[in-house]
């Protein structure tokens, strides 16, 4: 027995959303169908998503947003489900509320595209519907998808789900130093260069190593590795400096990270997020690692959609793990499930994979050990709750033997170990 999807209209909106939620995080075999008939005939456990039921299926009513071809401004009512608000209230339906317009809405970030429309400033996580609908702190569509299953096995209690694992995996990210060139005018005039670009870490990387604050990135990746004692992988993410290619150079970092997965740091940290230094990341990650086809990305700054994820598809970008806040925790997509971005300038799925980080240390070096230990808990514990992927950024620096980030590399340890790791 699989399960069969009928809606009268099978729009691009419907199948992606109900894919995700099917396919990607309950594990099930779906059949889509419009044919009335078809679905009214089979014997396969049967959704119907539209204005009214067909018979005695598991009914879920429609509102219009999956319906529709372009996006616009929604005039949106919402409806209290659990402790927090939902949009999209119906009413004579599975669930109060039209879960799978209001997951698209969430998943797509609908609303940062049409922000992007209107206003060149930053989208704050204060501003997201989220926020307001007091659900950023949950992967609420990982959560709706699991209350979708306990609906459907109760009508059909022999459909089958493949059940999901728990996994987690450290984003380590780091700037690159660039290696001074050869000949006395050329360094002149390199280390003259640093004073005045932000992009070129070279002085600021020297002063931390000189003063304590920081360590050479070899040394922490060296302490990293054996804690970790091989059950997971980090994924590391290396931003280069703002030099030419031939001063950036294989050495003791690059040699650590030719058997471990890596990709690229802030690709889109220019203004006007251009393709050009997409590549050009690519092109230095290559050199340092010419044994690698690294394609995965993580921003860590202000992610402007839909200009970022435009130029990492057409970089050939296959992965990016940029999906979250820097500064404030929570689920930005509302899931802790990878997904594929939907281009709603075209109404289309693209192959780009978008995973979601929930948590920084940023976020956590300003609070008391207590706290921060009971944050990294309370998201770590609502993910494997939903069999999801646990996601966190850390600076390599973070991690150092610098009684400055002592705290840090602490509670980088116990989450390890909390994890199962």
């Amino acid at each position: 027995m699989h399960l069969i999807i009928f809606s009268d209209l099978l729009t691009p909106r419907i199948k992606y959303i109900f894919t995700f939620i099917f396919k990607e995080i309950l594990k099930a075999e779906v059949e889509f169908t419009g044919n009335r008939q078809y679905f009214l005939e089979s014997s396969n456990a049967r959704i119907s998503y539209g204005a009214s039921p067909l018979a005695d299926e598991v009914f879920f009513k429609s509102t219009s947003l999956l319906f529709a071809n372009k996006f616009d401004k929604i005039n949106l009512k919402t409806t209290t489900f659990d402790d927090y608000s939902v949009p999209f209230p119906v009413e004579e339906s599975a669930l109060p509320f039209d879960v799978f317009a209001a997951s698209f809405l969430i998943l797509t970030r609908y609303e940062e595209y049409l922000h992007q429309k209107t206003s060149e400033e930053d989208f704050k996580p204060s501003q997201s519907l989220q926020s307001k609908w007091k659900m950023l702190n949950r992967p609420v569509i990982d959560e709706w998808a699991l209350i979708i299953k306990s609906i459907i096995k109760k009508k059909y209690a022999t459909l089958k789900f493949t059940e999901k694992t728990f996994s987690h995996q450290p984003l380590l990210n780091f700037a690159v130093v660039p290696e001074l060139p050869d000949g006395f005018v050329n360094k002149a005039k390199f280390v003259f260069s640093t004073l005045f670009k932000k992009e070129n870490n070279f002085l600021s990387a020297k002063f931390d190593e000189l003063t304590g604050v920081g360590a050479k990135a070899e040394t922490i990746i060296d302490k990293v590795n054996p804690t970790l004692k091989g059950k997971i992988k980090p994924i590391y993410f290396v931003e280069f400096p703002s030099v030419p290619i031939n001063y950036v150079r294989i050495n003791g970092v690059s040699q650590r990270l030719r058997d471990k997965p890596v990709g690229l740091l802030r690709p889109c940290a220019s203004d006007k997020e251009k393709l050009g230094q997409i590549l050009d990341g690519l092109t230095k990650l290559k050199k340092i690692l010419p044994g690698q086809v690294s394609l995965m990305s993580l921003q860590m700054e202000p992610l402007r959609f839909p200009i970022c994820y435009l130029n990492l598809h057409s970089a050939g970008i296959t992965t990016d793990f940029s999906m979250g806040y820097p500064n404030v925790p929570g689920f930005r997509a509302g899931t802790c499930t990878p997904f594929n971005w939907y281009d709603l300038q075209l109404e289309k799925v693209t192959p780009l994979v978008i995973n979601s980080y929930c948590l920084t240390d940023l976020q956590l070096q300003n609070l008391p050990l207590p706290e921060a230990r009971a944050l990294i808990s309370k998201y770590l514990n609502v993910v494997i709750t939903v069999s999801g992927s646990f996601y966190t950024c850390w600076n390599l620096k973070s991690l150092s033997p610098s009684p400055k980030y002592k705290k840090l590399s602490t509670l980088f340890n116990e989450m390890l170990a909390q994890a199962g790791i």
